[in-house]
């Protein structure tokens, strides 16, 4: 019996990683450097390659005293391995991110079968897996993606913990040993995030009986010391290295900083993500609101009391800080998932107003998705693969609404795996179909390919580096190498004539302080490519010439 039940959960740990895979690598390679965050990580990554500084993190010159050197270094490791520094494939960087997705899902599924049941664990484990919010941050080559496998695996090793000592069963030190292992880890991706959750999921269950008695259980004086002994090393040496400085940039600019105002621009209502979750969880929109109501009518089971204590005290920290991003809440979706997938289950059959509602939801969400391609495909694309999108868009608005009509009869689990099927495939029309083809946005790659037509590319061709005027984005410098020079028309105009920058890209707006640093020299400096798109970073349509001296012509 044993040997079956150890069969099954390895064929959905199988399933749920290979479906997570599926879906994670639409974006792996068709999508272009990001900016301007993946971009940011990459370069400073790329620069620990070039540099064999493994402890400071800096964006050209400038540290960046933001976020832990831990994705760097498993993005390190795997540009090692499958590429190099001075060939800027972005994939490469990605792998982490994707890695940490596929994870995270299988955790989810581990967790969601201790609590309840596999086929629980099975439903949550695909949601997840599917989810927007999840897909992207696959395909980012940023942080969140591995802190989202961190915070699962330390939520997994918490549920074990718990449940034994619920149980009366002893303990040993595997699980706590995995919690406190994952807590370190995740510090080193970015820092307090995943032990602000464990910690209110503490507090959360603290509120009933055993109250606080599972603590010694979860092996604290050991468990803290193993954490330290992840964290601490690179903490001490970048410390030193930044003479403190990193710590009053980390914790006073980027992370108070986010709690009391909105930066960056990235503000919104107490209601932000609230009202963001039914599209970045779109294939758990039908089954969310029949979750949360089914978990608070549970809470006198331990079970329920985990995912609510998982979910509500840190969505409300996230809800009451002033900077808001859509992917902040995303540790939190694995509770999420779990309660809808066991909703699925438990409600099979009913179709009541909280089923009604959210088929009505996950339809509207459906046909907006739906919406998004033609509206991106008709405004940024000029090619003719615009009917393709026209006709996906529509298979995706027509399918949304019979799986809608699933949840609306009280087929929840049938409606479960079709949303999260359909989701995966989505991800795959915008990630493959779509967003790649949209020439507007891809300023950067364009500039690098002009380059590289024209063989005077820094990173491929052994050229001079580029000056770029007016256009500051991280991508371009990723694309162009470290010794890109961020500056001003005049400046790029004199260095160009130099010869000290191969070419100079410069935005519209410097046009005119770059013709006169080159007045009466005009016969040296030719335009190599006039490039236009929009600044998705900020909203603006850029026009670029690049500019490069006639005479170091062959």
């Amino acid at each position: 019996m044993n040997d079956r039940r150890n069969a099954g959960k390895a064929l959905h740990v199988f399933l749920v990683a290979v479906f997570a895979a599926a879906v994670g690598l639409a974006g792996l390679w068709s999508l272009p450097p990001l900016d301007r965050d993946e971009s940011r990580f990459a370069q400073a990554t790329a620069q620990m390659l070039e540099t064999g500084d493994y402890v400071s993190i800096r964006f050209q010159d400038a540290e960046r005293n933001k976020k832990p050197a831990g994705i760097h270094w498993l993005q390190a490791a795997s540009v090692s391995a499958f590429s190099s520094a001075e060939a800027r494939e972005i994939w490469a960087y990605r792998i982490p991110s994707f890695i940490g997705v596929v994870l995270a899902a299988v955790f989810t599924y581990l967790s969601a079968a201790r609590l309840y049941d596999a086929q629980t664990g099975l439903l949550a484990g695909l949601l997840l897996a599917g989810a927007p919010a999840v897909v992207a941050e696959g395909t980012i080559a940023k942080t969140d993606g591995m802190l989202l496998a961190m915070t699962c695996l330390a939520q997994l090793a918490f549920i074990h913990v718990y449940a034994r000592f619920q149980e009366g069963r002893a303990d040993g030190w595997g699980w706590p040993a995995a919690f406190w292992a994952a807590q370190g880890a995740s510090i080193l991706v970015k820092g307090p995030i995943t032990p602000m959750v464990s910690v209110l999921t503490g507090l959360g269950l603290a509120l009933r009986a055993p109250r606080f008695s599972w603590i010694r259980a979860m092996r604290p004086v050991g468990g803290v010391l193993l954490a330290a002994l992840i964290a601490a090393p690179w903490i001490i040496a970048i410390g030193l290295a930044t003479e403190g400085r990193f710590f009053i940039d980390a914790i006073g600019g980027d992370m108070l900083g986010k709690v009391g105002e909105a930066q960056e621009r990235h503000a919104g209502p107490p209601s932000y993500h609230a009202g963001l979750v039914w599209a970045l969880f779109w294939p758990a929109a039908a089954l969310i609101l029949p979750g949360l109501i089914g978990a608070w009518r549970e809470r006198d089971a331990w079970q329920a009391r985990f995912l609510l204590s998982w979910l509500i005290p840190s969505w409300i920290v996230f809800e009451l800080a002033a900077t808001k991003l859509p992917h902040y809440t995303l540790p939190l979706y694995p509770a999420l998932a779990i309660m809808a997938a066991r909703a699925a289950i438990r409600d099979e059959g009913e179709s009541g107003f909280p089923q009604r509602a959210g088929a009505v939801l996950y339809a509207g969400v459906g046909l907006l998705a739906a919406g998004l391609i033609i509206a991106l495909s008709s405004i940024l694309r000029e090619d003719p693969m615009m009917a393709l999108c026209y006709v996906g868009a529509a298979l995706i608005a027509a399918a949304s609404l019979i799986i809608a009509t699933l949840f609306w009869r009280g087929r929840s689990r049938q409606g479960a795996v079709a949303a999260a099927i359909l989701a995966g495939l989505y991800g795959w029309v915008v990630m493959v179909g779509v967003l790649p083809g949209l020439s507007q946005l891809s300023v950067s790659p364009q500039i690098s390919a002009a380059l590289e037509t024209a063989g005077r590319h820094p990173l491929h061709d052994g050229a001079a580096p580029v000056a770029l005027a007016g256009y500051n984005e991280p991508s371009a410098v990723f694309l162009l190498g470290t010794q890109t020079m961020l500056t001003s028309g005049g400046v790029a105009g004199e260095r160009l004539l130099s010869g000290a920058v191969s070419a100079a890209v410069v935005e519209s707006r410097m046009e005119a302080a770059f013709q006169e640093a080159i007045a009466g020299r005009e016969e040296t400096v030719r335009p190599l490519a006039t490039i236009s798109g929009l600044n998705y970073s900020n909203g603006r349509s850029v026009s670029l010439t690049v500019y490069v001296r006639a005479a170091a012509d062959p």
